[in-house]
């Protein structure tokens, strides 16, 4: 268990899969987790419901691709908590049906994907800095990422593309803050047994996770697990990594699926 006590943190995009097994992680650890959620009544209900079950589960709303919000967002963690020591940029988004190759894609997606992912980690990682800058007291932001920005794929050209932009953007800042105690990580899941996949066919899945080493799918916890770690003072002196938890995808000779499968052998 990481020891998070009385740590404020913000995760974003968390009512459910990766952002929701980070928050309730955090919370098991110790920490007071600012849910940062759209006014919704389903995402207003699940807040109302785990603040009732645990006053460290708190609620701050924010619309993640309105970058207007992210500043009121942050204000309102101070003025509630009084300070921010852990920021979880959480959001990512894609769009299957357009975000497809150089030639096939929507260039109008493609940039509004690119503004929409890096902005979600720029803006909420600027005013938490400012404000972690003030408190002289350090602090730990962490990117959700993922494999793709370092492993090309045969489609979703934006989303790759902002996630590779996303782990220099990481470490940039881990650079730039460095000095005033400020870390910044970024955790790149694989595939993740979320409602994410169940819409995937049998023969793909089965494809993917010949690829993996592991043989199997990320869940939730792993990712919280990791996050968790890089949020802690355990990871004092850890800035500027990018973490894949994805079951050593990526890691092997191409041949390895072929191999694994049967469908050639090495002697």
């Amino acid at each position: 268990m990481s020891d998070l006590t009385g740590k404020v943190a913000i995760v974003t995009a968390c009512s459910r899969g990766i952002g929701f097994a980070i928050v309730k992680k955090f919370v098991e650890d110790g920490a007071i987790v600012y849910m940062a959620v759209r006014d919704s009544d389903k995402d207003i209900n699940l807040t109302n419901k785990l603040h009732a079950e645990n006053d460290r589960y708190r609620r701050v709303v924010y619309n993640a691709i309105d970058f207007s919000s992210y500043k009121p967002m942050v204000d309102e963690v101070v003025k509630d908590a009084g300070r921010i020591d852990i920021l979880v940029n959480n959001f990512g988004t894609t769009d299957i049906a357009h975000d497809l190759t150089l030639t096939t894609g929507d260039p109008e997606k493609f940039f509004a994907i690119i503004k929409e992912n890096i902005g979600s980690v720029y803006y909420g990682t600027r005013y938490a800095v400012e404000q972690m800058m003030k408190q002289k007291t350090g602090g730990s932001i962490v990117n959700i990422s993922s494999v793709a920005g370092t492993t090309p794929d045969v489609s979703r050209l934006a989303y790759t593309t902002s996630k590779a932009a996303i782990d220099s953007l990481t470490r940039n800042i881990a650079v730039q803050y460095a000095r005033q105690q400020i870390r910044c990580n970024a955790v790149l899941p694989g595939m993740v047994d979320t409602d994410a996949i169940k819409n995937l066919s049998k023969d793909f899945m089965e494809t993917f996770l010949n690829n993996v080493p592991l043989g199997k799918f990320v869940e939730p916890e792993d990712i919280a697990n990791a996050v968790a770690f890089l949020a802690s003072d355990e990871s004092r002196n850890i800035t500027g990594e990018l973490v894949p938890v994805c079951g050593g995808f990526g890691l092997p000779t191409p041949i390895y699926s072929d191999v694994i499968s049967g469908k050639i052998k090495q002697n």
